[in-house]
C-alpha cells in the first residue's frame, strides 16, 4: 500500500523525534511508500539534550524500517540561517523527485515548528508538488485534519520504538497516558478506530 499514493515523499521534521512521534505509524504501515527523513535540527534552541543523542536515537528508532532514508541538517538549531536561507538548503541538498512534502503545520504552539511550515509553499514554488501537514503533540486546536489513518496494528510497535528517544522520556509528551491520548480522535473512535495519526492535504497535486 501507497500512503495516499504517494510514490516518495520528503518529510521534514524541525527535531529529532518530531517525525517518529507523529506519523511513524504511517511509514510503517504504508511500506510501498519510500520516506526521506530530513531532521533539519539536532534539537531546540532552547533544548538542554541538544546534538548527538538525539541523532542517534533517530538512527536507532529506524534501524529495522526499510521504506525510510535518513539525512540530517548540519546545523545544531534555527538561529544558523534566515527563512529564506532555509529554504534555499532545503531546496539544493533534499528536495529531489518527491511526490509530495510532509511537514509540521503553522497552527504549532512551537514557533519552529510553525518556521518550518511556512518553507512548505516556497518549495513547491517552481515544480507542483503535493503538502501535507502532520499533526505533533504541540499542533493547536484550530487546526483541522482532513486525513485520519488509523494505526491500530502498527502503534504497539511504534510505542515500543519511542522508547529509544531515552533524552525524551522525562518529557509530558512522553508518557503512556499522553502517548495514546494523541492517537485518540473522537469522531475516529465513535467508528471503531481506536487509534490515529492525523494529517492534512494543504496542496494536493496528485
Amino acid at each position: 500500500m501507497k500512503f495516499l499514493g504517494f510514490n516518495k515523499v520528503l518529510c521534514l521534521s524541525p527535531h529529532p523525534d518530531d517525525v517518529e512521534y507523529s506519523m511513524s505509524g504511517t511509514i510503517i504501515k504504508y511500506k510501498d511508500t519510500h520516506f526521506d527523513i530530513v531532521t533539519l535540527t539536532s534539537g531546540g534552541d532552547f533544548d538542554d539534550t541538544n546534538k548527538s543523542p538525539r541523532v542517534t536515537e533517530v538512527v536507532n528508532f529506524w534501524k529495522e524500517i526499510e521504506n525510510v532514508s535518513l539525512q540530517f541538517g548540519v546545523n545544531d538549531s534555527f538561529k544558523c540561517m534566515d527563512e529564506a536561507a532555509w529554504i534555499n538548503y532545503i531546496e539544493k541538498n533534499y528536495l529531489a523527485d518527491h511526490d509530495a512534502i510532509l511537514l509540521t503545520t503553522e497552527h504549532d504552539s512551537h514557533f519552529e515548528h510553525r518556521l518550518v511550515s511556512k518553507f512548505g509553499l516556497a518549495l513547491t514554488r517552481i515544480k507542483p508538488i503535493s503538502l501535507v501537514e502532520y499533526m505533533s503533540p504541540s499542533t493547536q486546536r484550530s487546526w483541522q485534519p482532513n486525513i485520519f489513518v488509523d494505526i491500530f496494528q502498527q502503534f504497539g510497535l511504534k510505542k515500543t520504538l519511542l522508547k529509544k528517544f531515552k533524552s525524551q522520556q522525562g518529557r509530558s509528551y512522553f508518557k503512556s497516558d499522553q502517548i495514546n491520548g494523541f492517537h485518540t480522535e473522537f469522531q475516529c473512535s465513535k467508528k471503531g478506530i481506536l487509534t490515529v495519526e492525523q494529517f492534512n492535504i494543504k496542496q494536493d497535486f496528485r
